[in-house]
C-alpha cells in the first residue's frame, strides 16, 4: 500500500503525521506531493531541516503547482473544499494510476496506534472511506447516499482510474466525494467498505481530529511516538 500525503505549506504538521506513520510502519511506502504557488523553491530554500526529515523518513517527494487559492477565504467548513481537497486527491491519483491500494490523506492526518492502516492493509476493497457529516448541498439537489470524509480515503487507483479526475467545484467535499466517488463506485458494483476506525470526529483512539499542531505533538508524545 502507498500512503500518500498532500501538503500545501503546512510542512511542519505534515512531517509530524509522516513520522507517526513511519514509526508505526517502518517499511511502508510513504509519498508526499508538496503544492506550491509559483515554484518548488518555496519548499527547498531555507527549509533544509524539513527536507532532511523527509529524507530520514524515506519519503518519495513530488512537487506540483497549486491550481486553486482563494486567499483569506478559509477552507474550514467551506464549499471551497470542493476545490482544495479534490485537487489534491486528483493529483495523487494521477501519480498512482498503476497502484492497487493508495491511502490519500491530508496534512493533519496522524496515527497513534496504527489500527487504521492495519485495517486497510488487511482488507480488500476498491474504495475505503469514512463518514463525515456535511451541510446541505450547494450544487447537488440532495445529499448523496454517503457523505465522505475528504481527509482520508483509500482507493484502488488502477481500477478507479475511469472515475478521475473528479470534478473540482464549489461544493462541500463530503457531498462531492459522495456523489462523484462513493455513489459511482456503488453503481459500478465496485467493492466499497467503511474504514472501521473513523466515523465523523470519532477516531477510535488512532489519532484525533484537529487542526492544531500543538495538539498533534501532544498526542504523539502521549503515544510515545518520537518526532522532530
Amino acid at each position: 500500500m502507498v500512503v500518500f500525503f498532500k501538503n500545501y505549506k503546512r510542512t511542519d504538521r505534515t512531517l509530524l503525521s509522516i513520522q507517526s506513520v513511519r514509526f508505526l510502519f517502518p517499511d511502508i511506502d510513504i509519498r508526499c506531493v508538496n503544492l506550491y504557488d509559483n515554484s518548488a523553491d518555496e519548499y527547498l530554500y531555507g527549509c533544509e531541516r524539513q527536507m532532511q526529515i523527509f529524507k530520514q523518513c524515506n519519503v518519495k517527494l513530488y512537487f506540483d503547482k497549486k491550481k486553486w487559492n482563494f486567499g483569506s477565504d478559509s477552507a474550514f467548513r467551506s464549499a471551497n473544499n470542493g476545490y482544495y481537497f479534490t485537487e489534491g486527491i486528483n493529483k495523487i491519483q494521477s501519480l498512482t494510476k498503476n497502484e492497487k491500494k493508495v491511502l490519500i490523506i491530508d496534512e493533519d492526518t496522524f496515527f497513534t496506534t496504527g489500527e487504521t492502516i492495519k485495517f486497510l492493509l488487511n482488507n480488500d476493497f476498491d474504495l475505503a472511506c469514512s463518514h463525515w457529516i456535511s451541510f446541505e448541498p450547494i450544487i447537488y439537489k440532495c445529499r448523496p447516499k454517503f457523505e465522505v470524509n475528504g481527509s482520508i480515503i483509500c482507493i484502488n487507483s488502477k481500477k478507479l482510474n475511469g472515475l478521475f479526475p473528479i470534478i473540482e467545484q464549489a461544493e462541500y467535499i463530503e457531498t462531492l466525494l459522495g456523489y462523484e466517488l462513493y455513489d459511482k463506485c456503488i453503481d459500478l458494483e465496485f467493492k466499497v467498505i467503511e474504514i472501521a476506525t473513523r466515523y465523523d470526529q470519532n477516531f477510535f483512539g488512532d489519532g484525533c481530529w484537529t487542526n492544531d499542531i500543538e495538539k498533534i505533538k501532544e498526542e504523539l508524545t502521549k503515544a510515545n511516538i518520537p518526532y522532530e
